[in-house]
């Protein structure tokens, strides 16, 4: 019962675990051949039952699966002298021994499994995952943990599981971190063998971090990374953050799909860009002035259907309407079809485009 308790320890089952299996070539041998050398036990003992006892196969084999896993439920047991020497030689001696030995070697391993999971030595053979290589320099806990939840939140992308390449947590991924189905190998990304190691050649997606926001050298590294993937060869849709603008289109050439400025406060802004390609660069030109920007006119209205209104904005050339504000509270993209009243309506303009109130003011009276 001690051997059946053990056994059958409790486990923990992932539920990404199907993406990730692996098996350790050396223990795989080693118990192959104990369990082989334990079933020939078992078989030689059979033979001598049915020798000395007169037993069928089938009874002596019960008898010594039973005997050798210390069951013992006694049902049958060997009477003669003959027989019982095979048994203690065979089952008592040697089997039980051997048996030991098994759950033995079976309990390391799963301790040094769990020790290479831990400080991110274990290489997990993923598919179809997504990898992030590289983790902020500064405050880089928070920033992943966010991330992490924006993937995780994104219906697109909540089933894929998810790996880190980074030498930043050689000790052990935090827990809350852990927790959101991830897990790291420790190591430099400006290695092809460590590349090598989280499978990005049957990646699904491959999100390269920029280490220093603030440092143009890092893009250095993004395109040293990024020229090693090509090498070994990737599936995967690549997206790269570029700390110089002027970088942008060698880091494409590099292989990168999409590239972003880093934005640290908004790690959903990294995930939109991934699942929407394109979408970056909308949301680019709404953080400076290089096409678009955002105006807000302080003009109220009432019982408008934000459809009408849209389609009044753009027939007048006074913008696209994105919101409106009421007691208050920003509206942002209603249903088409709603009903809308509010003190002040936010557009989306041109750079180019100059719109004055009077304008507004008109396009509402319509």
């Amino acid at each position: 019962m001690i051997i059946t308790h053990l056994l059958n320890k409790r486990r923990k089952k992932h539920r990404y675990s199907e993406y990730t299996r692996h098996n350790t070539p050396d223990f795989s041998v080693r118990l192959i051949k104990l369990v082989a050398l334990l079933f020939v036990l078992v078989l030689i003992d059979a033979a001598g039952m049915m020798f000395f006892e007169g037993q069928s196969l089938g009874d002596a084999l019960w008898m010594g699966l039973t005997t050798v896993t210390t069951v013992g439920y006694g049902d049958i047991s060997p009477s003669t002298t003959g027989g019982r020497i095979v048994t203690i030689i065979c089952l008592y001696v040697l089997g039980i021994s051997i048996l030991a030995h098994i759950i033995t070697e079976f309990i390391e391993h799963r301790l040094w499994v769990s020790a290479e999971k831990k400080y991110g030595r274990w290489r997990w053979n993923m598919k179809d995952h997504i990898l992030i290589i590289n983790t902020p320099t500064i405050d880089s806990d928070n920033y992943l943990r966010k991330l992490l939840q924006q993937i995780r939140a994104t219906p697109a992308l909540t089933e894929y599981p998810v790996q880190i390449l980074t030498d930043k947590f050689k000790e052990m991924l935090p827990k809350d971190i852990a927790a959101l189905g991830v897990v790291h190998f420790a190591g430099n990304a400006e290695n092809s063998d460590n590349l090598s190691a989280v499978n990005v050649s049957d990646a699904r997606y491959i999100i390269v971090i920029a280490n220093d926001y603030s440092d143009p050298q890092s893009d250095s590294l993004t395109f040293d990374v990024l020229d090693r993937i090509q090498e070994i060869g990737s599936k995967a849709m690549i997206l790269a953050e570029a700390i110089n603008d002027d970088n942008r289109k060698r880091l494409r050439r590099a292989g990168a799909n999409v590239v972003v400025r880093p934005i640290r406060a908004y790690p959903g802004f990294l995930v939109r860009s991934l699942v929407a390609p394109g979408t970056e660069e909308v949301l680019e030109d709404l953080f400076t002035h290089d096409n678009a920007h955002m105006h807000r006119f302080d003009i109220s209205f009432q019982d408008r259907c934000w459809q009408d209104l849209i389609c009044q904005f753009v027939t007048s050339g006074t913008g696209i309407p994105m919101a409106y504000v009421t007691d208050g509270e920003v509206r942002c993209n209603p249903e088409p079809t709603q009903i809308c009243s509010g003190e002040a309506i936010i557009t989306l303009l041109n750079d180019g485009q100059t719109v004055t109130e009077q304008q507004v003011r008109a396009c509402l009276n319509q």
